[in-house]
């Protein structure tokens, strides 16, 4: 029997020597391995670890650390697109309420397989080969953060709704621009699919509900409001100020209404103050009687004899708010508007006479002495005399002096009419014409009417000179300047003297001077230069037309002579 168990002992001791030996070896490798994992602990990431999907074992710390920052950093700033309705709008997921947090997960990635205790260790270890291990990452939401961006974000508040509007359409009419209907994204719903994301798998895009916001005035109500207007200001409306009638357009007072349409009302009302300066803008200047200043003239210094009166002028203080009241209420006018005591400086100035002060132009035309024609030139001069234009003001020479007939004391002296020679009661007030006329042209006036001799005489500038007749041709200025203008004449027995006082602040030179023909009459271009205070520079062209000689017109034809 001995025999027999020795017989089959023998083999089992050699494999059992074997598989001591193999095992001998493999625990002395994993003696090795297993005192490695030991020294790496917290040094360096252990074996068949892995972050975000990625291996990273044998990376020290700070190599983790930067691993773990960059994910950080693309997870955070990864946008999601939110749908709602027809509006959208993208946000990093940092703005929504996410958070990572970089140390925790860098602990985690260097502590993988280290933690637990020897036996865990242990276990982990032996099969970290077989088996990899994932990193866990820590990152966090806030659905109070999210929700206050929500609200904060300008692509979802204000929601998008519009009011109806009421405009002007360019042509002196309102008309009504329809509302539009606003939308609202449902915020409590894109906060829960919020909640639901994970972070280290984020979708790219969400869909919310939306809920419609209607304005809360309605196209009817603005349509019927805007028709209402249009009757009541599409007319303009009229208005009077001491007598002096004005009319404001249609235009003019919707360019000063304001009409706002919210809360589910619309209120209509006027700019009293851009209305006030619209009734002031149409009746410019003093209003109703003038008191002027009178004057005397010695030596070229002017003395004031007399201030004259501040005028009136539109308008009385908030009248503006009351007329646009009135238009509301629908009263049709015509309404009578108060005026207000001028109170700028500048009419108080033209008022009391304070800015004339000095010679602007003066201008003298000689005549032989003592000739009929004399008289009714010293008779005009001292109509004139004294004359006093504000700015703006216009000044006809027949308007202001009438009729020249004998009971206004005026002679009979040569003239021209037709083309001849003859004598009539007023004849040589043209010569007056003349001189004030280049009084005028040196002060600066604009020249709404004139005409020159139809025939030449010397003692007048060549192209530069006028005359009156009646019923015309007349001579009319308007004075353009910001200073009022004195008129003021003089004479001796050989010559008349027009002068204008002001205050100067226009510079005139003369310039070219040409002429041309038409058929045996010679047309006459006289060009002049006006400087401005403010340094505008304007050229206007005065004009002349001579007949050859009396009773011959332009084609060379006799005219025949008027009848007496």
């Amino acid at each position: 029997m001995s025999s027999v168990l020795a017989k089959h002992a023998a083999p089992v001791s050699i494999f059992s020597w074997a598989f001591l030996a193999i095992g001998l070896a493999l625990f002395g490798l994993a003696g090795v391995g297993w005192s490695d994992h030991l020294s790496d602990d917290g040094e360096l990431v252990a074996n068949n670890v892995r972050f975000a999907g990625s291996p990273v074992e044998g990376l020290t710390q700070p190599e983790v650390a930067a691993e773990v920052a960059a994910r950080s950093e693309g997870l955070l700033e990864a946008e999601l697109k939110i749908v709602y309705g027809r509006g959208e709008l993208t946000m990093p997921y940092r703005d929504l309420g996410f958070g990572y947090d970089e140390a925790a997960t860098t602990s985690n990635v260097m502590t993988a397989r280290h933690e637990g205790s020897a036996w865990d260790q242990f276990a982990a270890w032996a099969i970290g080969e077989l088996i990899p291990k994932e990193a866990t990452e820590v990152w966090s939401f806030d659905p109070e953060r999210a929700r206050s961006a929500l609200d904060d974000h300008p692509g979802l508040t204000p929601l998008v709704v519009e009011e109806p509007q009421i405009a002007t359409d360019g042509a002196g009419a309102l008309v009504a621009v329809p509302g539009v209907v606003g939308i609202e994204a449902d915020i409590d719903d894109i906060v829960a699919q919020l909640a639901r994301i994970e972070l280290t798998a984020a979708p790219d895009s969400l869909t919310t509900g939306v809920e419609e916001i209607h304005p809360s005035v309605t196209d009817e109500d603005a349509v019927a409001e805007t028709e209402r207007l249009n009757q009541l200001t599409g007319d303009g409306v009229r208005f009077t100020v001491e007598g002096r009638e004005a009319f404001l357009t249609g235009r003019t007072l919707q360019r000063h209404l304001r009409i706002e349409l919210e809360g589910g009302d619309i209120e209509a009302r006027f700019d009293g103050t851009g209305l006030q300066q619209a009734l002031e803008n149409t009746i410019v200047g003093p209003i109703g009687q003038v008191v002027e200043p009178t004057f005397r003239i010695e030596n070229g210094e002017v003395e004031i004899v007399a201030p004259g009166e501040v005028p009136p002028v539109c308008c009385r203080p908030g009248v503006g708010e009351w007329l646009g009241d009135q238009v509301l209420a629908g009263e049709p006018g015509p309404f009578r508007l108060d005026p207000r005591p001028a109170d700028d400086p500048e009419t108080i100035a033209w008022a009391r006479g304070t800015a004339i002060v000095e010679q602007v132009s003066e201008f003298t035309t000689p005549h032989a002495c003592c000739e009929s024609r004399v008289e009714n030139i010293h008779r005009i001069a001292d109509m004139v005399r004294g004359v006093y234009l504000i700015p703006g003001e216009r000044f006809s020479l027949n308007e202001f002096v009438g009729p020249r007939t004998v009971e206004n004391g005026f002679v009979a002296a040569g003239a021209i009419r037709q083309g001849h020679l003859i004598q009539e009661v007023g004849g040589g007030v043209s010569q007056f014409a003349t001189t004030i006329f280049n009084a005028a042209y040196f002060a600066g006036m604009d020249f709404v009417e004139y005409r020159s001799h139809t025939i030449y005489f010397s003692r007048y500038p060549y192209g530069r000179e006028a005359t009156i007749s009646n019923p015309a041709p007349d001579l009319v200025f308007v004075n353009n300047t910001a200073y009022p203008i004195l008129i003021w004449t003089s004479y001796t027995e050989e010559s008349i003297t027009v002068s204008m006082y002001s205050t100067k602040n226009v510079t005139v030179d003369e310039l070219d001077q040409r002429t041309s023909r038409y058929g045996v009459c010679t047309h006459v271009e006289t060009d002049r230069e006006r400087t401005f205070a403010d340094g505008r520079k304007v050229v206007d062209t005065i004009v002349a037309d001579y007949r050859p000689a009396e009773g011959i017109d332009c084609n060379g034809d006799r005219i025949p002579p008027p009848a007496v």
